[in-house]
């Protein structure tokens, strides 16, 4: 196949095309729970259907729908997976300007629901495979591998509807190489510098619940054993301080990369984030609040208190007060190591601890993708450099990296002046995306995969 890079292709047509497929996909509310994903699914279906390319759907419970497709390659190296999720977080419609399942152009920007997590990755994963898919019939030129379109339901609860039941039940479906998913791609800049994070290592996952216990009483003659007491005690021993650092060698190279981009006392004082002496007072000290908090994700295991749970009564004091945690685990940390840090932290032995693992985290090597990503980022923001990344949180690359696929997450996006960064624009209110981001994710994931399989 002809080696063409996005300059020499009718881009306008192609990002004009990409937006149709956003908008569309936008006002199908695939808001999980329920789900619905069917709705996605027809789109589509009937879109591939349209270029006479046949659409595998997986439906595992009635409506929660995922579409697979094929472009076959040569078979002259492994499949390239192209992977999204249909599914979305729900919305409080009151907080936003429009409306969330509407698909809005606003001032250049597309609203809606899923706009960055996930249905723009989507739309440009369709627009490429319905172009590749066309340039192999127009030129009788296969590419080098086989090329699958997998957009999956139930990312955003629990992959039990979705790539958690493909990977354990048709496991062949997603035998590849490479995959490109999220969980990357979002330029930062840290000084003059721009830097693309390549997510490749994804931290585990596990809930956590801490149990305090007291003794109960009437709440009108208060008394000093108190379980909520106790558990407020555990919980601010808990959160006032990170949990202690693990560097993992994905966050070693990382700031490796940004230390070197930078000059003077910016790169000496990032050459001592992995300093647990001096790590706090580097992050305190970095301009960008976002690029911090990120940074400090990466060197930690985290623990958030997100639900309070106690008393049944307003005049009875309980003997239990319980908090869940949710934890975000360096990968290579078990349980018994997590429980270990908790413990010593709240220094309570009658704050009982219990573990609840959900996912391990995995690092991922270093390959011809992740230079591919990088040559084409260099042609479409000169100057800028790709990093590799450890994502803090986790996505549905979870299921893939245990049966040896390569899944990197890298959903191009650049900053844009007065524009939130993208991470707090997912699951947030008035989610949007620009028509220029489209644009140039577009532009740099066609390259990538004309590189890897072209």
């Amino acid at each position: 196949m002809m080696n063409l890079s996005a300059r020499d292709l009718p881009m306008a047509a192609l990002t004009a095309e990409a937006q149709r497929h956003l908008v569309a996909l936008l006002r199908c509310d695939t808001t999980n729970p329920p789900g619905n994903e069917y709705l996605a699914a027809a789109y589509l279906r009937d879109q591939l259907a349209a270029e006479d390319i046949e659409a595998r759907l997986i439906e595992p419970a009635p409506g929660r729908v995922s579409v697979w497709a094929r472009l076959a390659g040569s078979g002259a190296a492994r499949p390239l997976l192209l992977v999204s999720h249909t599914d979305v977080v729900p919305v409080e419609r009151a907080k936003w300007t429009t409306d969330p399942f509407g698909g809005e152009e606003r001032d250049g920007f597309i609203y809606g629901r899923g706009a960055v997590d996930m249905k723009d990755m989507l739309a440009l994963e369709l627009t490429l495979f319905l172009h590749f898919a066309r340039r192999v019939r127009a030129t009788g030129q296969p590419l080098r591998r086989d090329l699958i379109l997998l957009a999956v339901a139930d990312e955003e609860d629990s992959g039990t509807h979705g790539m958690q039941w493909i990977c354990e039940h048709m496991p062949e479906l997603v035998a590849a190489e490479y995959a490109l998913n999220e969980g990357g791609g979002m330029g930062i800049d840290l000084g003059k510098q721009r830097i693309y994070p390549c997510e490749m290592a994804q931290k585990g996952a596990m809930r956590v619940t801490l149990r305090a216990q007291g003794a109960p009483g009437h709440a009108a003659v208060p008394h000093g054993d108190l379980a909520v007491r106790r558990l407020a005690q555990a919980l601010e021993r808990l959160t006032a301080a990170p949990l202690p650092m693990h560097v993992i060698p994905t966050v070693r190279r990382f700031i490796g990369v940004i230390a070197a981009t930078q000059v003077g006392a910016q790169r000496a004082m990032l050459g001592q984030l992995t300093n647990p002496m001096l790590s706090e007072r580097v992050l305190a000290a970095l301009p960008n609040h976002d690029v911090a908090n990120a940074l400090r994700a990466m060197l930690h295991t985290t623990a958030s208190p997100t639900i309070l749970t106690a008393g049944t009564a307003l005049n009875v004091i309980p003997s239990e007060a319980s908090a869940q945690v949710d934890c975000r685990v360096i990968p290579g940390q078990t349980p018994e190591m997590v429980r270990g840090e908790i413990a010593r932290r709240i220094g309570d032995p009658r704050v009982v601890i219990d573990i609840d693992p959900l996912s391990p985290g995995y690092e991922m090597p270093q390959t011809a993708l992740f230079d591919a990503l990088g040559r084409a980022i260099a042609t479409h923001d000169p100057g800028a450099v790709v990093a590799p990344y450890l994502f803090p949180a986790v996505s549905d690359s979870r299921y893939l990296a245990p049966r040896g696929v390569i899944a990197y997450g890298f959903v191009p996006h650049q900053p844009e002046a007065g524009v939130p960064p993208v991470q707090s624009l997912a699951h947030g209110h008035d989610e949007r995306v620009s028509v220029a981001n489209l644009h140039f994710g577009l532009r740099v994931l066609h390259d990538t995969v004309q590189d890897i399989a072209g």
